[in-house]
């Protein structure tokens, strides 16, 4: 018989057909991906109908979606394009091709309320199976940009002062219109759209029983009831879009009219270049324990100090404990955080804000800093021996705890510099908490710690930033977002399962 030559190669030729799993090494991601996903019932997750036609398989769609994710294709046309040329996804689907209006119908109406429990139920795997270190929760934050338009910003301070001067305006018409009608219409500094549906009612009553002519046009001479019920109108319809515009910023300063949910900030870019361009963004937090991400957080905070505790009572709900050392940086260092942390057992691991600045010489030097000044008998002495006695002390109720600051005033000599303040504040008790976490900074594990906390976060945020250049979210929407970020999250976490796995066996 003679041998086939490599020039009889045909490209398309018959074959038997193979199984795909054959065909797919043993060390391939989606192998690690399998070991994860696979063991869970995802099943239990997903809520289908047998009404109407017959759909694709859910937990297929999911594991495609997720391991797409692992994949850094975060675009659904990628996906799929993927189930139709690359053999890992083949299998995943089994041969089949679901277009990418299958997957995003998925996500919007079956993925997006309970991916949230897939993300902790694959992360309760992780711990089991890794043995995560949870004890150390190494927190930090970044600002995403939102799908959102620079130039479409809503600031409240303007819409504010819109509304005073409207508030002016709708005064001048409500004289106007007791003068025409004798009516008694109250006047107030501030009105609600609905204050003005009686003046308006009462104008329309009085045009149709005198018989005005409403008319329009160059030309045409408007009469004193059109013109003020024409203007009153007006002034309700603008008082209204106030109101909703307040009611959407809330206690943020600003909000995007493409995506209400998103706030103006400035973010890194503008930090280094100095441009003074806002743009909208959302605040993302996470916890990160040996290098896994297992807790996060989407907040219109643009800064980071006021989102560790609903972060920290979120994580509790989650996993029913507290991590002992929370590790974070000098934007989470404040008294309601160091206070939190102490009513909940937890060790003090935060920067404070003025922490590397108090080694500076320039700090030391300066001898009206609280921390260089001594305290005795409720005077506080500076180095050059400047006195401050006891005046008083007053309670701030602006967080979320108490806080007790004594005030305490200059006496001034002959010889006192004029650079010198009349008053200091001093916070005891901020004093102490800071005392205690700088001692725990500077230990060996403190140390430990902020080394681990820029290798973890820090390293965690690079990558997904950096290296899949995710920097701009694709959706719109907090729900949304939150259901974008866990998709990325998870695919993060199962790269890392898969990349240590491989290092172990190397």
């Amino acid at each position: 018989m003679q041998k086939q030559s490599y020039l009889d190669y045909k490209p398309v030729q018959l074959s038997l057909p193979v199984r795909t799993e054959h065909l797919i090494d043993k060390h391939d991601p989606v192998v690690s991906f399998l070991e994860v996903v696979g063991g869970l019932n995802l099943k239990k997750f997903i809520k289908t109908s047998r009404k109407g036609r017959q759909q694709y398989d859910p937990e297929m769609i999911l594991r495609i979606i997720l391991f797409g994710y692992m994949q850094k294709k975060f675009s659904l046309r990628e996906l799929e394009e993927a189930c139709k040329v690359d053999i890992r996804f083949m299998y995943l689907a089994d041969n089949q091709t679901p277009s990418f209006m299958v997957f995003q119908r998925f996500i919007q109406d079956k993925l997006t309320k309970n991916l949230p429990d897939i993300f902790y139920e694959i992360n309760e795997f992780l711990i089991q199976k890794e043995k995560i270190d949870t004890t150390s929760l190494y927190v930090d934050g970044t600002k995403i940009e939102a799908n959102a338009n620079k130039f479409s910003f809503v600031w409240k301070k303007a819409v504010l002062n819109y509304q005073a001067q409207l508030f002016i305006k709708i005064t001048k018409e409500l004289n106007q219109v007791n003068k025409l009608l004798n009516r008694t219409f109250e006047i107030k500094e501030q009105y609600d759209s609905l204050d003005l549906s009686e003046p308006i009612v009462a104008l329309l009553s009085t045009i149709d029983r005198i018989g005005v002519q409403f008319v329009e046009g160059k030309g045409s001479r408007k009469t004193s009831y059109q013109r003020l019920y024409e203007k009153l109108v007006e002034f309700q319809l603008k008082c209204r879009e106030y109101e909703v515009k307040l009611s959407i910023c809330g206690t943020r300063n600003s909000y995007s009219k493409v995506d209400h949910d998103a706030t103006f900030m400035h973010g890194k870019e503008d930090y280094y270049n100095k441009t003074g361009i806002f743009k909208a963004y959302y605040n993302i937090q996470i916890g990160v324990s040996d290098e896994y991400i297992l807790h996060y957080g989407v907040y219109p905070n643009p800064t980071d100090t006021k989102t560790f505790i609903p972060l920290m009572d979120s994580y509790y709900e989650r996993y029913q404990e507290y991590p002992k050392i929370p590790v974070a940086d000098a934007g989470y260092g404040s008294y309601d955080n160091y206070l939190y942390c102490v009513s909940h057992q937890m060790t003090l691991m935060m920067k404070y804000n003025m922490y590397k600045k108090e080694k500076e010489k320039q700090f030391l030097k300066n001898e009206f800093k609280i921390k260089n000044m001594s305290h005795e008998h409720k005077r506080l002495i500076s180095t050059t021996g400047e006195i401050y006695h006891y005046s008083h002390d007053y309670t701030s109720h602006q967080g979320v705890y108490p806080q007790i600051k004594e005030v305490y005033l200059h006496q001034p000599t002959e010889h006192s510099p004029s650079t010198c303040p009349k008053r200091i504040t001093r916070d005891i008790v901020l004093l102490e908490l800071q005392e205690e976490a700088k001692k725990n900074l500077e230990s060996e594990e403190g140390i430990d710690c902020r080394v681990q906390r820029s290798i973890q976060v820090e390293g965690t945020f690079g990558d997904i930033k950096h290296n899949c250049e995710y920097t701009r979210f694709h959706r719109r929407g907090k729900k949304n977002i939150e259901t974008e970020f866990l998709l990325i999250s998870i695919g993060y976490n199962l790269r890392k399962y898969h990349s240590k796995k491989l290092q172990k066996l190397n």
